[in-house]
């Protein structure tokens, strides 16, 4: 981990490898990046002036804008509503990249559903039944299946009951017994269980990354979460920025910014600097 910097004290520093690129890959998560966490997925909506920002770099030529999120490729794509950009859903487990950032590939290229993700979903369908009967008495938890992942929110949930939905969450998953069929990972009040693939918001920056990116192009990825800390160790194995969006705390980011209200600030000074 490294000391992380508050982005817009070291503009200085960053605005050289923004005037020096050829290209910037604008790489970002969704909730608590783009929007404000909030008690309920559904509750998270894009703000209009943040939608506003991402249609102008969605159609400026320097930019290819991505969004990579833990929510499902088709409710994603739902909640942005923009076009001719690259969406990553289930934490990169289904891309879906515009043809006109990859010029010369097929449709067929161009998307990407992990195949043993794909094997997993009957087994996430008997899992997410199972997970409603053994938490069906505790107020504040819901389940979200994703198609290829299942989440497990507890924001609501008294803090008296935590220790007790973690501990029947994973007996349900059979963690104990089958730990390597399925994964288990913990984010901001939710538990995350994914096919047991080494599969990842970094890894779905590299294949995204190897789909467009040209020689003098700048990725830089934006996040909140414990998820978001893969895509931040490949920025930096290609020289890239990786920016946290909440808290300054324990994290492989360079730098960071305290709220996606404060993103929204540096997404129009980035905009603005090479317009």
């Amino acid at each position: 981990m490294i000391q992380l910097r508050h982005l817009f004290q070291s503009w200085d520093e960053v605005v050289e490898q923004v005037n020096e690129a050829t290209q910037i890959l604008l790489f970002l998560d969704y909730d608590g990046t783009l929007t404000p966490i909030v008690t309920r997925p559904e509750m998270a909506v894009l703000s209009s002036r943040t939608r506003r920002i991402l249609k102008k770099i969605s159609r400026h030529s320097l930019f290819k804008l991505a969004v990579i999120s833990g929510r499902g490729l088709t409710e994603i794509k739902t909640l942005l509503g923009l076009e001719n950009i690259a969406y990553a859903g289930n934490h990169g487990l289904e891309i879906e990249c515009p043809p006109c950032y990859c010029q010369g590939r097929s449709p067929e290229e161009t998307t990407f559903t992990h195949p043993i993700a794909k094997e997993f979903q009957p087994r996430l369908e008997r899992l997410e039944q199972r997970l409603r009967k053994r938490l069906a008495g505790i107020d504040g938890v819901f389940i979200q299946n994703k198609g290829l992942s299942l989440s497990i929110h507890y924001r609501l949930a008294r803090q008296t009951e935590l220790r007790r939905i973690q501990r029947l969450s994973l007996e349900a998953v059979g963690y104990g017994q089958a730990g390597d069929k399925l994964q288990v990972t913990e984010g901001k009040e939710v538990l995350e269980v994914r096919p047991p693939v080494k599969w990842d918001k970094g890894k779905a920056i590299e294949w995204l990354m190897e789909m467009y990116r040209t020689p003098g192009s700048l990725p830089i990825f934006a996040g909140d979460d414990v998820t978001d800390e893969d895509g931040f160790e490949v920025l930096h194995k290609v020289g890239g920025i990786s920016v946290l969006v909440g808290e300054d705390k324990a994290s492989s980011a360079h730098y960071y910014l305290e709220s996606p209200e404060q993103l929204h600030r540096w997404l129009e000074k980035l905009l603005g600097e090479r317009q």
